[in-house]
């Protein structure tokens, strides 16, 4: 449930972020005041208990704290050389790589089960996003298959690092991360045109409700389901986008893109039960004086 909360919250960015380009915004502000209020909350979350769950946890950290930095500058120069929904149908494959490689690890049994619901949820996603728009660019391809691997890394390692760490302190070390390269370099690289107040509302959403609570339900969910169905859960975001886009925008999508959220739904909802760790990590658990 936690993931699937986060999949669906991470799902409104695109919308939110359509609604504040539309009122003025440029992709400039967006970063540097979604960068600016993870600043503010890592200030907040990072008091003395929480920061001591982190001890012992230095190399997670650290692949969190580069994810957070690495997959958004990955993903804007995707998408400077490609078309959106062609980045987001590469990038979908890391729920595939993870389950591979929670199997290699030897953290998942890997059954035709499991294999036939990662399958599902693959194709389903594929169905929903649709056909590539555009010409394929090969290194907008190589840097999409790279963040493809990072966040497929990430949920791997973070499966096992998590285990005894407060989640609000990892949240707030990955945000402070990603608050000191993206405030400055999100206004180098994207302009500084201000939106009107319709504008500032959405990059409060974009910044907060598909961000900073979709962060933490994410995080929450990985401590107790694993990376591999975590994985798979969280593309639930797909179906979110297309659901949203035709309630929001207006989009009205075709018959094979309702197939593939449906799929992605199915994949998601059998995840649980098709994709059995061998081991327990227990990583719900934080040490003492945590606060959960």
């Amino acid at each position: 449930m936690f993931i699937a909360v986060s999949a669906v919250l991470y799902g409104t960015q695109g919308i939110f972020a359509s609604v504040a380009y539309e009122h003025g915004a440029s992709v400039g502000v967006l970063l540097a005041v979604r960068a600016t209020l993870f600043l503010v909350l890592a200030l907040f979350l990072l008091n003395r208990a929480r920061r001591a769950t982190l001890r012992g946890h230095r190399r997670p950290v650290l692949i969190a704290c580069f994810t957070s930095i690495a997959g958004p500058a990955l993903y804007f120069a995707a998408v400077q050389r490609m078309d959106p929904a062609t980045v987001t149908l590469i990038l979908f494959i890391y729920p595939a790589l993870t389950v591979v490689g929670a199997g290699i690890l030897g953290r998942v049994h890997l059954t035709w089960l499991a294999l036939l619901v990662t399958t599902i949820t693959v194709v389903g996603v594929a169905l929903a996003i649709g056909s590539p728009v555009g010409s394929i660019d090969v290194l907008g391809v190589i840097l999409t298959l790279l963040f493809a691997c990072i966040v497929a890394g990430y949920f791997l390692v973070a499966e096992e690092g998590l285990e005894g760490v407060d989640p609000l302190a990892w949240l707030g070390i990955t945000v402070l991360a990603a608050a000191i390269f993206l405030v400055p370099s999100g206004l180098l690289l994207g302009g500084h045109e201000l939106p009107d107040a319709t504008g500032w509302l959405a990059l409060l959403g974009v910044a907060i409700v598909s961000s900073i609570i979709a962060c933490l339900f994410q995080t929450m969910g990985l401590m107790r389901l694993g990376s591999a169905a975590t994985a798979l859960v969280a593309s639930v975001e797909i179906a979110t986008v297309v659901i949203l886009s035709y309630v929001v925008l207006g989009e009205r999508p075709g018959i094979v893109s309702l197939i593939g959220a449906v799929l992605v739904i199915v994949g998601a909802a059998l995840a649980p039960i098709a994709v059995k760790r061998k081991v327990d990590t227990g990583g719900s658990s934080v040490k003492p004086g945590a606060v959960a």
